[in-house]
């Protein structure tokens, strides 16, 4: 029997409600209940995160939902190779996780990561809905405060790496050097101005002349904020 080898973020699995969600798709809240024998009424308050289903409540939500328990428990599936649901696979894209901070405050330098180590599930739907290949997206973690309040300390984003021409008004990951940092981008005639949202930071002005020494990593797509 393999030694599970898990590091479950108590953040993240306080997002329960959110994947909950996911996993009863497009029928009704009582449809779903009634497939899983569970109470409506039950169901509402996991939805609601008043309150957590036991452990053999999840085992028969997740198997009702044809969904992987691990993901439904915790939101990480770590060992991609492993995974024997098909139907989960069909529904839903497992996006890499880096173990990669993006600074949101003064600079966090980062080493190269090129092994994922972790994985989050996102709907399939989702994703073509929003025009988006899995392949193209990634998922980091931010540290700073720079960028609050639409990015605060720690909240996980995912960034689309086919999206890395400007626009103005959008969030970007950029890197200069062995820094990587989020800003919006605002275009002015002979610089990028890079905004923090924190009002408290000052905003920075590439020139033409220096915007070669910068990447455009790729555009944020979708901010997970705990609560």
């Amino acid at each position: 029997m393999k030694k599970a080898k898990h590091f479950f973020d108590k953040n993240t699995i306080m997002r329960f409600p959110e994947r909950l969600r996911e996993s009863i798709g497009d029928i009704s809240v009582r449809e779903f209940a009634q497939k899983c024998g569970h109470s409506e009424s039950g169901l509402r308050k996991y939805l609601s995160g008043t309150t957590y289903p036991s452990l053999d409540k999840l085992i028969i939500i997740a198997e009702a939902a044809n969904v992987s328990f691990e993901w439904l428990c915790t939101g990480y599936i770590e060992d991609n190779d492993n995974l024997d649901n098909t139907n989960f696979l069909n529904d839903f894209a497992l996006i890499p996780g880096y173990n990669v901070q993006v600074s949101a405050g003064n600079g966090v330098i980062n080493e190269d990561n090129i092994t994922p180590t972790r994985y989050l599930a996102f709907r399939r739907k989702w994703l073509k809905y929003r025009g988006f290949k899995d392949s193209d997206l990634t998922v980091v973690w931010v540290k700073g405060d720079s960028m609050e309040p639409t990015i605060h300390n720690n909240d996980t984003i995912v960034v689309n790496m086919n999206k890395n021409t400007l626009k103005d008004g959008h969030l970007y990951i950029f890197r200069h050097g062995d820094e990587v940092f989020v800003k919006r981008y605002q275009s002015m005639p002979s610089a990028w101005r890079l905004i923090s949202d924190n009002q408290l930071y000052s905003v920075i002005d590439i020139t033409k002349e220096e915007q070669n020494q910068f990447e455009v990593i790729g555009q944020v797509v979708h901010i997970s904020k705990d609560v």
